[in-house]
C-alpha cells in the first residue's frame, strides 16, 4: 500500500478517491476520522490519506497531477440565478405581517 495524496479535510480525499475509482484505481481512505474527532491532530498525522495498492501506484501518481491541474482550471461558469424576485416577493409578503404582529406597543 502507497500513499498517494494527503488531504485536510474529508470530502476532498473522499472526492480524490471517487476520481481514482472511476479511473478503475481501487483506493482508499485512511485517518479521516481523527481529523474529525481532534481536529488539532490533522497535521500532526499528516492529514488524511488516500491509499492505493503497490501495483497501482504509478497510474494513481499519473492521474493525481491530472486532478490537480483539473482542481486549478478555471472553474465552471454559474449561470444567473432567475429565483430572486420570487424569494424578494415571498419575503416581504411572509415577513412584514409577522413584523407587524411582533411590534409591542408602548
Amino acid at each position: 500500500m502507497e500513499t498517494i495524496a494527503r488531504f485536510y479535510k474529508g470530502e476532498d480525499a473522499y472526492l480524490f478517491r471517487s476520481f481514482l475509482e472511476s479511473e478503475g484505481v481501487s483506493a482508499h481512505v485512511y485517518d479521516e476520522y481523527t481529523p474529525q474527532i481532534h481536529w488539532l491532530y490533522t497535521h500532526a498525522i499528516g492529514g488524511i490519506r488516500v491509499v492505493v495498492g503497490d501495483e497501482d501506484a504509478e497510474a494513481a501518481a499519473e492521474l493525481y497531477k491530472t486532478y490537480e491541474e483539473n482542481m486549478i482550471a478555471a472553474p465552471p461558469v454559474v449561470g444567473d440565478v432567475k429565483a430572486w424576485p420570487f424569494v424578494l416577493l415571498l419575503s416581504i409578503f411572509l415577513g412584514f405581517p409577522l413584523y407587524l404582529l411582533g411590534r409591542k406597543k408602548q
